[in-house]
């Protein structure tokens, strides 16, 4: 299915070209220095550095750096298996022109071996070259311009004079301080990389450019031996995303003729490689959420929601190679566009909260489902597979595997199926998992606050949101009254109890009046152990009770015979503004 995405990518590379590549890359940090061919001497010295935080450029301002860029580009190898040096796979450039090592590699290692490879096969490929490697360099070789040879015994003389004969004569850690760059300890697996050019910038790109096809294309393929030909034309097997090697025989299909997983021919392989090379720039910042629509890429964070154009969601990680995740159609926005009207039904009481009700877009509403249903761990472990969710919390980790796919349909596919069904499971499931591990009423609060908006949103109305609305009304009234007044349902009575049990924490002689007060109480399933357990704590701190109000209440707690538990209501009930309260002075009101 990932054709698809390379369909739309080649509508815009055929229109742009390999600037919509190369525009694009992230030089890898280190040291870029440019050597001018004729005279030897370094034109530039530019450190390059990528922040991972700020997603910004150190050295991107610099007047060479859109130069050095592209140099970089068209110079890196595919992979240190098919690096110029093998077997030693120390020098990462492609060609004669750049010259690309570690520096720590530097400071551990002998080089001259390595030069000498490097020289003799960017100066030599016929005779690197064997059998079917052999046929395809010969196939492009006409294409190409002949090879500089005197240009490129200049080049590697300035690497032994400057870099290969210093580091043996002198201690490498010096000399590099000396003549290059400083090392510094946390930074010494970054490059070194020097880029041999003309007087003219602009023709040294062709030339690169020209060394670029001449190292891509014979090593495109993940191994030529797996080559086919048909009818005049080479089929190999992409060496992007797959790693089957001689080393890997497992990964052949033993039941077919041809083992190999799937072949094709260069124009595809080629699309591909820089298809991913496009990609690479952007999963390095963070946007890991590819979108495809008909003519364009969207690339967007975990943090961001499907764009309306969107018909395709490519997901991949980046860390040595890219991990394509998973490729998805996204759903036809066919319903009306509705608002998320987010209401502060039960206070969260809170002066150091930033939360804003009203009406929310799709990006606050992810932010908020993330950050009260699953305590920010959700939009990063989204379209993780379950052993690769890095939660220490058993309950949340086990809250995220159950509901993360519905989420990732809604957020990302524009699919609300499986997320309106469950949507009020969710969002008491998640407040079970924070009474179990926090002991939060503000952010249990926040829970029911958004659980019954998104309700809403799904189906109109939430009947538990309806319920609290109206019990919450009704024992406020009551507790108003003058007169006496009975509990006439359960939905009071639990209401009633969570009111007094709230009280009662608010008055007791400890730093600590969160949800581990009552947690015992909501995982009773008996309505008789309920009712005598909530008699016994009242029982327990009767001596702090002086208030007729809170009196009366409990009379009528103690006569009612509840029929069903609604562990939910009495939670709310306990969360909730206390009417055994004043309004005026959050005092207790003595009648």
């Amino acid at each position: 299915m990932i054709d698809e995405a390379l369909e739309v990518f080649k509508k815009i590379y055929d229109k742009e070209g390999e600037e919509l590549v190369v525009n694009k890359n992230i030089p890898k940090d280190g040291t870029y220095i440019l050597v001018n061919i004729k005279s030897g001497k370094i034109i530039e010295k530019l450190n390059i550095f990528y922040d991972k935080k700020t997603k910004d450029i150190e050295g991107k301002y610099n007047q060479y750096y859109d130069y050095i860029r592209a140099f970089d580009y068209y110079s890196n190898i595919i992979g240190t298996n098919k690096a110029l040096d093998l077997p030693r796979k120390k020098i990462h450039s492609n060609q004669l022109y750049s010259f690309f090592v570690k520096k720590e590699t530097i400071l551990k290692e002998d080089l001259k071996e390595s030069v000498i490879k490097y020289k003799k096969n960017a100066l030599n490929p016929e005779k690197r070259y064997k059998g079917k490697d052999m046929e395809i360099y010969k196939n492009i070789e006409n294409d190409l311009l002949p090879i500089d040879k005197e240009t490129g015994e200049k080049i590697f003389s300035w690497i032994e004079d400057n870099i290969t004969k210093p580091l043996i004569l002198e201690k490498s850690e010096e000399y590099l301080e000396k003549f290059f760059i400083k090392i510094e300890k946390d930074k010494n697996e970054d490059y070194l990389k020097i880029f041999f050019v003309e007087d003219d910038l602009d023709k040294s790109l062709e030339l690169f450019r020209n060394e670029y096809k001449r190292y891509l294309i014979p090593n495109i393929y993940n191994k030529n031996d797996y080559n086919q030909k048909i009818e005049n034309k080479i089929y190999g097997l992409p060496n992007t995303n797959m790693t089957l090697n001689s080393d890997k025989p497992f990964l052949e299909n033993k039941t077919r003729k041809i083992g190999i997983p799937y072949l094709v021919d260069i124009e595809e392989i080629l699309l591909q490689y820089v298809f991913y090379n496009y990609l690479i720039p952007e999963l390095k910042q963070g946007n890991n959420f590819i979108y495809f629509s008909d003519d364009k890429i969207i690339p967007k964070t975990n943090k961001e929601p499907c764009p309306s154009e969107a018909k395709y969601l490519l997901n991949a990680s980046y860390s040595k190679n890219i991990d394509i995740k998973n490729f998805n159609i996204i759903s036809k926005n066919s319903s009306k566009k509705r608002e998320i009207n987010f209401k502060e039904i039960l206070p969260e009481k809170n002066n150091n909260s930033k939360i804003e009700y009203g009406n929310l877009d799709k990006v606050m509403v992810m932010e908020l489902v993330d950050k009260f249903f699953f305590n920010s761990l959700l939009l990063g472990n989204i379209f993780n597979d379950a052993e690769d969710i890095k939660v220490r919390q058993v309950e949340l980790k086990k809250l995220l595997i159950n509901y993360k796919n519905g989420l990732y349909k809604w957020f990302y596919l524009r699919d609300e199926l499986e997320i309106k069904k469950s949507i009020k499971k969710l969002y008491l499931d998640s407040i079970i998992v924070n009474i179990k591990t926090e002991y939060d009423k503000v952010s249990i609060n926040n829970q029911f606050n958004l659980g019954f908006c998104l309700e809403v949103y799904f189906y109109g109305k939430s009947e538990l949101m309806e319920e609290i609305m109206n019990v919450k009304e009704v024992f406020l009234n009551h507790t108003l009254s003058e007169e006496d007044w009975n509990l006439s349902n359960d939905d009071e009575y639990f209401w009633a109890v969570g009111q007094i049990l709230s009280y009662i924490n608010s008055k007791r002689n400890t730093k600590n009046k969160n949800l581990d007060f009552i947690v015992p109480i909501l995982s009773i399933k008996s309505i008789n152990i309920l009712k005598e357990r909530v008699f016994n704590i009242i029982k327990s701190y009767a001596h702090l009770i002086n208030s007729k109000k809170v009196s009366r209440t409990i009379s009528n707690i103690n006569i009612y015979e509840p029929k069903e538990i609604k562990k939910f209501i009495l939670l709310a009930g306990f969360t909730a503004d206390r009417a055994l309260y004043s309004s005026s002075k959050n005092k207790e009101e003595e009648e």
